[in-house]
């Protein structure tokens, strides 16, 4: 396990699997290969007072030294305009810690998965302010590990991907609140940063399908499926998430 951003230690140890975010191995570069099915899930959420967390399965046995963007995309239910809303991405590609978690808007929405682009929150993609993640001098409000080794069922050992975001971080900066249905994909982008036009969906999704497919919904905590750490993450995925 790795530190990539950042040491959080209340990490959940119950993950609940999102269903409907299942995808095949479908990308070249497997470092930045979404994938996942009923056996072991593409994408998990936990949460607990003060942060919200994601966890994404990669179709890479390791992790080293990926120079891609990770992003979860959010479609926030009755706000804004049907396509992305806000995302979380991680830009591996500089690999430079102090780039930190972003938090992202959409640059260009559609109205195809293969023309979307994202902008930082801040407008400033070249540096951190007070708007990001992980700017200004901050280090709490967002983490990044990753988890080599992961055996499944299906894609023979991959690696986990796990962001941590701080409610305290998107009730000041953003408009995404706990009590809100969100709607939720992943996307990747191969040997980029990530304001490149994305490289990898998963759930199916093609470059040429309309913004307002592919999104996978979370089940509701009542009825989810717990699982321990060490199941993982997924690609695209249309989620109703209550927070």
């Amino acid at each position: 396990m790795v530190n990539q951003i950042g040491t959080y230690n209340n990490w959940s140890t119950n993950w609940t699997a999102i269903s409907g975010g299942t995808d095949g191995a479908d990308q070249a570069d497997a470092t930045a290969d979404y994938v996942g099915d009923a056996s072991n899930a593409g994408l998990y959420y936990a949460k607990n007072s003060s942060y919200v967390m994601f966890c994404m399965r990669i179709n890479a046995d390791t992790f080293a030294t990926a120079p891609n963007a990770y992003i979860l995309l959010f479609d926030i239910a009755n706000y804004g305009v049907t396509g992305i809303d806000y995302t979380f991405c991680w830009d591996a590609k500089s690999k430079v810690v102090d780039h930190g978690l972003e938090m992202g808007i959409a640059g260009a929405n559609g109205p195809t998965w293969g023309v979307a682009q994202m902008d930082d929150i801040d407008g400033a993609p070249a540096s951190k302010t007070t708007l990001d993640i992980n700017g200004a001098g901050r280090t709490t409000d967002g983490y990044v590990r990753t988890t080599d080794g992961q055996a499944t069922t299906s894609f023979g050992n991959t690696t986990l991907i796990d962001f941590a975001v701080s409610w305290s971080y998107l009730q000041a900066n953003t408009n995404m609140r706990s009590n809100q249905t969100w709607n939720v994909a992943l996307a990747s982008i191969v040997n980029a940063t990530d304001h490149n036009k994305f490289s990898e969906f998963g759930n199916g999704i093609q470059s040429a399908d309309s913004i307002s497919t592919g999104w996978a919904v979370i089940p509701e905590p009542a009825s989810a499926l717990m699982i321990a750490f060490g199941g993982g993450l997924l690609l695209l995925i249309r989620r109703r998430y209550n927070a």
